[in-house]
């Protein structure tokens, strides 16, 4: 994937970024890619139709059509009965990021990290959301500025707030200092 321009905006000011390929698992751990060759001859997957016809699977595209084949409406989205509209792509217009503390990082679930080039950035933590493609349900996004680089990571923010120690049950501590009652039961009601 080629970079892809990225327009960001914080606190009124707007700065121009490019993202880079997303970091996956292959990217960290490497990848094995399972070939089969005929006479030296890379082959790809494919379909083998009933007429012995035969599609490779970059000749198919995928759209949706009604019963006679037409192509069919875009579908309408609906959540909790109310219609949503779609949200465009975040590389086709501004995102507004807002400055968050750091700890916000230990609340959030990534789910895609994307290098950035952002220069003009301060160091730190910002919020926004992020829509690869249109949708109607962007994810939040956090972009995170260090001195050696910058990434946005894409996901989910939880809302579990950052606690001190505390005794999640009291009641094991509670007979410690007094007196236990007589146990109801015993082996001579048998």
């Amino acid at each position: 994937m080629a970079a892809k321009s990225l327009k960001l905006s914080v606190g009124g000011k707007e700065i121009a970024a490019t993202l880079e390929s997303k970091i996956g698992k292959d990217d960290l751990y490497g990848r094995v890619d399972h070939l089969v060759e005929q006479n030296g001859q890379r082959l790809e997957r494919g379909w083998l139709l009933p007429d012995g016809l035969t599609f490779r699977k970059s000749q198919v595209a995928m759209t949706s059509v009604d019963d006679e084949g037409s192509p069919a409406e875009a579908p309408e989205i609906h959540c909790a009965g109310q219609k949503l509209e779609l949200r465009p792509s975040s590389f086709d217009g501004g995102e507004p990021l807002e400055t968050v503390p750091l700890e916000t990082l230990a609340r959030f679930v990534t789910t895609d990290v994307y290098p950035v080039d952002a220069g003009g950035l301060a160091q730190g933590l910002y919020r926004g959301s992020f829509n690869y493609r249109k949708s109607a349900r962007p994810r939040d996004a956090l972009l995170l500025v260090r001195d050696d680089g910058a990434f946005l990571l894409v996901g989910q923010l939880k809302a579990c707030p950052m606690a001190g120690r505390t005794v999640a049950y009291q009641f094991f501590d509670a007979g410690a200092g007094g007196e236990e009652p007589a146990d109801p039961l015993d082996f001579s009601m048998m």
